[in-house]
């Protein structure tokens, strides 16, 4: 079985000898062939493929964009899979052999795609390496054999490694150039694959090393309205636009339950489909349901679950009262008579004790402010929500337990001026109430208190364990431990690590500790309460104080000794993630490959691994460039798609350095792009070096001002 490799080429030519060495190196048990089509590059590249017996090479004479050249490629392969290859790639140990053991594990699966270090869509993940040579080292560890435990279906797979049955391919067509000269063609072409019938999954056993973006990142101007332009495309071509593919996952995080408990969601909204899959994914046992209004994308969702309904009424026909566990929506929609109404229908939806997680705009956001002032806010807009409309609303809808988290946006440093006077106004100490941008609202169908001996029966008999948990965790320990006690039960110590295990097994580990503590008490060298403190203490992210409890239990064996290694691994990356942080830093600051140091703090940044703060302390503490160094983190989070960081980067640089000549210009440009002209302008009068940069920029501004 013979395997195409495709790769499209414009400059960079180091990034293409890298990536085809590796191939060379970790392919060599496969018959594969790689076919290298160039767009015209100006470096050495067409110098040193042209040099290269191995290699079936297409010469263009102009860049005719990454979907054309693609299909190029793939229209004189001679494979049986296509395999679609960024050249800022690098493959590594068993990665083709795992692919293609998850390509034809069954007749359904179509495409497959890695894991990677720098990658949207939830395909990324941590790494600890700084080199090449030691990514290869944890490559070779992950990549040790296939695991069918580790594949996740999805809904589409990004692009820059993406492997294909070619019958699948000339089924479903080719790359669909409109794309060109590239971005949403790999969304356009997974769902095509997914509409024919096919699966695609994600590899997580599976790792290559991606430097992401390389063509494209270096005009984010040009790159952003190539975004746009293609959205809308997709949007003309589907009917629906991209985002409906979009994963809510930190909704489905607040869902209070177990991998293996049976239960049925309902999504409202659910687009294309793909927070269902991730549901699936994450709790095997779970029966989906959706709801999207949009015709086109609801046809989508049909492929993840039969369950998907075109509105609410479709659900109330089929489905009786108390059927769904947890319904959940990205949108609440707007305070209007319609939606209060809606949450009342969820709400009998819901079985007893069942629970709703929904996000609700802020009417109170100062953007929207902002627009009322300014007498440009859509209607729309003017029905978003209030704290007390939420609460009364939901306690109207007699949903109880309410938990109601704001979501804070960025802030760009013109407006603080406008929130101090708004928080001022109100008579507020804080501006936090018109900083949130969405609220989070977790709430609960309660209909029964039970007594706790009610309770501890129920888990005992394994009777609706998952309601009786969470009542029992509204409960005070005290109570619990009472009519324990009381009850004079034999085996004390194993009722009491049976409770806790349950509220750890259900999320709830710190609830636990009452629990073991007493078991402590009882018998300081019972074993399985050794080991269950030690189970809290690792849930809960305290390695150190997990290995001391472990320490003491007498009874081991191979799987405890392994579970305790596997601790103390995870205790030194975490001290090794501190000093990476430092390192990177360092690195970037004194150009030290300071490309490959840039991609991976943006990737710790995006994946919420480190924090602004956190960046800032080692800056103030470690650094010497303190300015220089946060303006190239601020444009460099503007490239790439970071926006909330943007503005609190160089907020900070100028901190250090007001008069940063290169901040100040990079401010007032990406202040130009974002439509904020007159904070352009203030930042841009600062600048004394009146280059043609600074001229044109100039220029622009005056352009706007007499329009």
């Amino acid at each position: 079985m013979k395997t195409s490799i495709v790769i499209a080429t414009y400059n960079k030519l180091e990034y293409t000898q890298l990536c085809i060495e590796s191939i060379r190196k970790f392919t060599s048990q496969h018959d594969y062939e790689i076919i290298v089509v160039d767009n015209h590059s100006t470096d050495d590249t067409v110098a040193w493929l042209s040099n290269q017996s191995d290699i079936k090479v297409i010469f263009n004479e102009e860049n005719l964009g990454f979907p054309k050249a693609c299909n190029q490629g793939i229209e004189i392969s001679t494979g049986d899979n296509i395999l679609l290859l960024n050249n800022d790639t690098i493959v590594t140990e068993n990665w083709l052999t795992n692919l293609l053991t998850c390509l034809y594990s069954s007749e359904e699966v179509g495409a497959v795609g890695s894991v990677t270090n720098s990658c949207s869509y939830g395909q990324s993940i941590q790494v600890p390496y700084q080199s090449v040579e030691e990514m290869h080292q944890f490559a070779a560890q992950f990549n040790q054999s296939s695991n069918p435990e580790l594949w996740e279906e999805r809904l589409k797979l990004v692009g820059y490694c993406m492997l294909m049955k070619k019958q699948v391919l000339d089924e479903v067509g080719l790359l669909d150039e409109r794309f060109t000269p590239g971005n949403f063609e790999d969304d356009d072409l997974s769902l095509r694959i997914k509409l024919a019938g096919y699966k695609l999954y994600l590899c997580k056993d599976t790792f290559i090393h991606h430097f992401g973006s390389v063509s494209f990142r270096k005009d984010a101007e040009a790159y952003n309205k190539l975004l746009r332009t293609n959205q809308d495309k997709f949007l003309e071509k589907w009917g629906f636009d991209p985002e409906r593919a979009i994963i809510l996952n930190g909704l489905v995080k607040q869902i209070e339950a177990v991998p293996n408990d049976s239960i049925r969601i309902l999504e409202i909204g659910s687009g294309c489909g793909g927070t269902l899959l991730y549901i699936k994914n994450q709790f095997p046992y779970a029966e989906v349901y959706g709801v999207e209004t949009n015709a086109f994308a609801a046809k989508v969702a049909a492929e993840v679950t039969s369950h998907i309904y075109l509105s609410l009424n479709d659900v109330l026909d089929v489905h009786k009262e108390g059927f769904f566990d947890v319904i959940i929506t990205g949108n609440l929609g707007g305070l209007n008579e319609k939606n209060v109404e809606n949450i009342k229908i969820l709400q009998k939806l819901l079985h007893d004790n069942g629970q709703m997680i929904v996000m609700a705009p802020n009417l109170l956001n100062y953007r929207t402010i902002k627009k009322m002032i300014a007498g440009s806010i859509a209607p729309s807009e003017l029905q978003y929500w209030k704290l007390s409309d939420i609460e009364e609303t939901f306690k109207a809808a007699e949903l109880m337990e309410l938990e109601i988290t704001g979501l804070v946006q960025e802030v760009f440093p013109q407006d603080q001026e406008f929130l101090q006077r708004l928080a001022e106004m109100a008579g507020l100490q804080t501006t936090k109430p018109y900083e949130i941008q969405n609220y989070l609202v977790k709430a609960r169908k309660s209909n029964k208190d039970l007594s706790v001996k009610t309770l501890i029966n129920n888990l005992l008999l394994q009777n609706d364990v998952r309601s009786s948990v969470s009542q029992l965790a509204k409960k005070d320990a005290e109570a619990i431990l009472s009519v324990i006690e009381d009850a004079g039960h034999e085996q004390k110590a194993e009722l009491l690590n049976y409770i806790a295990v349950q509220f750890i097994e259900h999320q709830k580990p710190d609830l636990a500790l009452p629990f073991l503590s007493r078991a402590f008490e009882l018998d300081a060298s019972h074993d399985p309460t050794l080991f269950n403190l030690g189970l809290a203490m690792y849930t809960q992210g305290h390695d150190q104080l997990a290995l001391d409890w472990l320490s003491l239990i007498s009874t081991r064996d191979d799987k405890l000794e392994q579970w305790v290694r596997q601790i103390e691994a995870e205790l030194y990356a975490k001290a090794y993630e501190k000093y990476k942080l430092k390192f990177l830093l360092r690195r970037l600051e004194n150009d030290v490959e300071g490309e490959a140091s840039l991609a991976e703090l943006l990737r710790l940044l995006g994946n919420g691994e480190v924090t602004i703060e956190q960046i800032y302390q080692i800056v103030e503490n470690d650094m010497v460039e303190k300015s220089q160094l946060l303006t190239q983190l601020a444009v460099s989070c503007y490239e790439h798609g970071l926006h909330d960081m943007v503005f609190p980067f160089f907020e900070k640089a100028l901190e250090f350095d007001a008069d940063n000549q290169d901040a100040l210009y990079l401010l007032a440009h990406i202040l130009y792009d974002f439509g904020e002209f007159d904070s352009a302008r203030i930042y841009l009068d600062r600048v004394r070096d009146k280059n043609s940069s600074v001229t044109e920029l100039m220029q622009k501004l005056r352009e706007v001002s007499a329009v």
